[in-house]
């Protein structure tokens, strides 16, 4: 029965991961995820001391060593986890009610208590996706901004250590939360965000006025900021014998204004309190999605529930209760025959101009979006046209803004299965450079609009670089979609790119332009090529279709 069990614990954590894998929300996520580990690894925000020498603010800051970094995206990914996991993982449940899966699952055999903790299971797997991306992420930006030897057993053992206990606790309250009917949306919402910053700031405020923190104490370390101090402290006393401030360390982006003293720490042993502290926090969350099963309810007792207000339900009653009331019936129709209803013949192909087309296929590139994405996109014009933030700033948010625009060309005539009515029109290349071109106008304003300053600058040189990418970023996403069917093949392939390239400055691969070393290079034109080779694939696949 126990092997029975985990079985089924498992291929419902499966279905529920793939389920999860198939949302777009997840590869945002992911690209949030990456990007901030990127702000982590440049120094945006890290782990730092904090003291007062002679009136001046002195922040005291780590070198980047393969150590330094595991820690402090350990701490990042902790402190993500434990303020936004639940909002990142809650859903599940209530999708499985939405859809109907629940009742499904209520005529099987299935537990709620082997349902709860498959889901539970399944969030834990999305936790370690979220780390692994991380640690990749952080994997590579020291081996492009770090100090000594890139050790991956450091940055990805330091990640998954602080994160994945976190991340389990915070699976097993999202469980219990959306097992409790009352707790399902905003009200959840709002009582988890009070308890998990209550309860750090109870902790750490505690912390901070001790000079030697109790195990007790030490037990209760949320996100990694006691052990990072213990780790860490001594380096820094190596560096400034003289500092006077709190043995904890602190996590943030310090004061602008504050003098930063760097020390070196290249890794040292995990003290045995932390271990039990992260084996508290996964039994915690264990714990939680066990005790979920007593408040969980198969069924939604709200579903059956009549939703039409009062006065709706008193108007579809009239017409029972007075007979004049009813909706009069249609009258007969009569019979016509086929020929008096028959379709005029169509006799002129050409009445659909090409400029037609391409408004159409420009309008469904850009249509059916959130309402968030054309607010960014209205924030990235006024930024970009003003010149106000600099080209390593706006182009790579620019470049990777409408990926999801991107990742539908070529996607979309093989998902909606109308290739085959394409290919068989009298033109059936016109669809294709109309997309190609409506990739290409949306690559020209978001670029444009970012890039313009180097074009000023540069002259030729600069148009070089902005044609490589709007010619480059279209033509892949098209041959991608079409000669794979789906979006994801772009979409991953587009943001590894693009975290390499634009984001982290790698000149070989900035496609974009969003450093300044890549005008006058071959990189443009390098870009440029791949573009019109990608461009002739899409050809060849349409004239195959053919």
């Amino acid at each position: 029965m126990v092997p029975d069990r985990f079985t089924t614990i498992g291929r419902i954590a499966w279905a529920d991961f793939l389920q999860r894998v198939r949302s777009r929300q997840l590869l945002v996520i992911l690209a949030v995820i990456a990007y901030i580990g990127y702000q982590l690894n440049v120094g945006a925000f890290e782990l730092l001391y904090i003291d007062t020498v002679d009136g001046q603010t002195v922040n005291y800051r780590g070198e980047p060593t393969s150590a330094y970094v595991g820690l402090t995206s350990g701490v990042l990914i902790a402190s993500i986890l434990f303020f936004f996991g639940y909002y990142i993982l809650s859903g599940s449940i209530r999708r499985d009610r939405s859809t109907g899966v629940n009742e499904l699952v209520a005529s099987t055999p299935v537990t709620d208590r082997s349902y709860l903790l498959g889901k539970w299971f399944s969030h834990v797997v999305l936790v370690f996706v979220l780390l692994a991306i991380l640690g990749f992420a952080a994997l590579l930006n020291h081996w492009i901004h770090g100090v000594g030897v890139t050790n991956p057993l450091w940055i990805f053992g330091a990640i998954f250590l602080i994160g994945a206990p976190v991340g389990c606790l915070v699976a097993g309250v999202t469980i219990f939360f959306q097992s409790i009917n009352r707790l399902t949306s905003t009200l959840g919402n709002i009582l988890y965000l009070l308890v998990a910053v209550s309860l750090f700031s109870m902790i750490y405020a505690v912390a901070f006025e001790q000079d030697t923190i109790p195990t007790g104490l030490r037990l209760g370390d949320l996100v990694g900021l006691f052990v990072a101090g213990d780790m860490t402290f001594e380096a820094l006393l190596s560096a400034a014998d003289d500092y006077s401030g709190p043995a904890v360390a602190n996590f943030g982006a310090g004061a602008d204004d504050a003098e930063i003293v760097q020390y070196l720490w290249d890794g040292s042993a995990w003290p045995n309190w932390f271990y039990a502290n992260r084996v508290g926090l996964i039994l915690g969350g264990i714990g939680f999605a066990v005790a979920a099963a007593y408040p969980f309810e198969r069924f939604d007792s709200s579903g059956n529930r009549d939703r039409r207000s009062f006065v709706k339900r008193v108007v579809q009653a009239l017409p029972a209760r007075f007979p004049g009331t009813e909706k009069s019936e249609p009258s007969e129709t009569t019979v016509q025959s086929p020929a008096e209803v028959s379709l005029t013949p169509v006799t002129d192909r050409n009445s659909g101009s090409f400029g037609r087309l391409l408004i159409q296929e420009l309008r469904l590139l850009i249509r059916d979006q959130p309402w968030w994405w054309y607010v960014g996109a209205v924030l990235i014009a006024f930024i970009g046209a003003s010149g106000s933030a600099s080209t390593a700033v706006i182009v790579p948010i620019a470049a990777v803004w409408p990926l999801f625009l991107w990742s539908s060309m070529g996607f979309q005539s093989v998902h909606y299965r109308i290739t085959p009515f394409i290919v068989s029109s009298k033109y059936p290349y016109g669809q294709l450079l109309a997309e190609w071109l409506a990739g290409v106008i949306v690559a020209a304003v978001f670029l444009g609009i970012s890039v313009w300053p180097t074009v000023i600058t540069t002259g030729a040189e600069g148009v070089i670089v902005l044609l490589g990418a709007v010619v480059f970023i279209p033509s892949l996403a098209q041959m991608a979609g079409l000669w794979s069917g789906t979006r994801r093949l772009f979409e991953m392939s587009y943001l590894i790119l693009w975290y390499v390239g634009p984001l982290n400055g790698f000149a070989a691969l900035d496609f974009a332009g969003a450093t300044s070393e890549t005008a006058g290079t071959m990189t443009p034109l390098l870009f440029l090529g791949i573009g019109l080779i990608a461009l002739a694939a899409v050809l060849i696949h349409r004239y195959v279709q053919t």
